[in-house]
Order: structure tokens, then sequence, then C-alpha cells
């Protein structure tokens, strides 16, 4: 039986995956803050909702469509999850996909704070330059 914070996460990459911004943005807590690590457009510190929403937004102006994302693994405990997956960006015709590790700190059932770990930061970055 899988934990109840992995169960959380699994339903928030689902909805990732198929591009479900409302009930991705609502597994998260309205005074969530993500980490996202780059140069590019979308990367900082989002402090609730509407900016990670924003930072979406802002992310898709710049892609041929929004990022894919498959989960591959999720190990989780009564405070954490850690979601291993590989992204996939397309922008001009050409895709970059890059390998990326999430940690989650969860409260009350939704994600209070995410770490973004992408294994070629510098390719994301010349990618969306």
């Amino acid at each position: 039986m899988a934990h109840p914070n992995e169960e959380i996460a699994r339903m928030t990459s689902d909805a990732l995956a198929s591009g479900d911004m409302e009930t991705f943005l609502g597994m998260h807590a309205e005074d969530a803050v993500v980490h996202v690590p780059g140069k590019g457009p979308g990367s900082g510190d989002h402090r609730g909702r509407e900016a990670l929403g924003q930072s979406f937004q802002t992310l898709a102006g710049v892609l041929d469509g929004p990022p894919a994302w498959a989960a591959h693994d999720m190990l989780a405990n009564d405070e954490h999850v850690v979601t291993i997956g590989v992204q996939t960006l397309r922008r001009g015709g050409r895709s970059f996909e890059n390998r990326i590790v999430v940690v989650s700190h969860v409260r009350d059932g939704k994600f209070s704070e995410v770490w973004i770990h992408p294994a070629d930061q510098s390719g994301i970055d010349a990618f969306l330059s």
C-alpha cells in the first residue's frame, strides 16, 4: 500500500501530465513556495498558487505546448515526497528531455514547498534562451 503522500504526488503528477492545471494547482497549499532553478522563463521562487500558475503561463508562452511530464518513481514519508521523472520541452520544432528530481514538503495533504532539481540545468537554460 502506498503512503498517502505518495498518492497525493501521483494525483499531482497525473494532473500535470494531462495538462489539468486546475487540479495541479489545487494540490498545492495557497501559500506554497516552489523553487525553480535556472535563468529562463519560469525560473525563481514562486510564492502562492497564483504565482505558480503565472510561472507556467510564462513558460507556455515560449514553448510549442505544455511541458510533458512522466513520473518514474516516488518515495514518500509523513513530511516529504521525492518524485523522479522526465520532463520534455518543445520549442521551435525542437525538443529537450531532462531528468528531474522534485522534492516536495507536504502539509495538510497539499504541497507546501517544492524544490525542482534538473539533471541538466544549463541545457534547459540554453534551450529556453
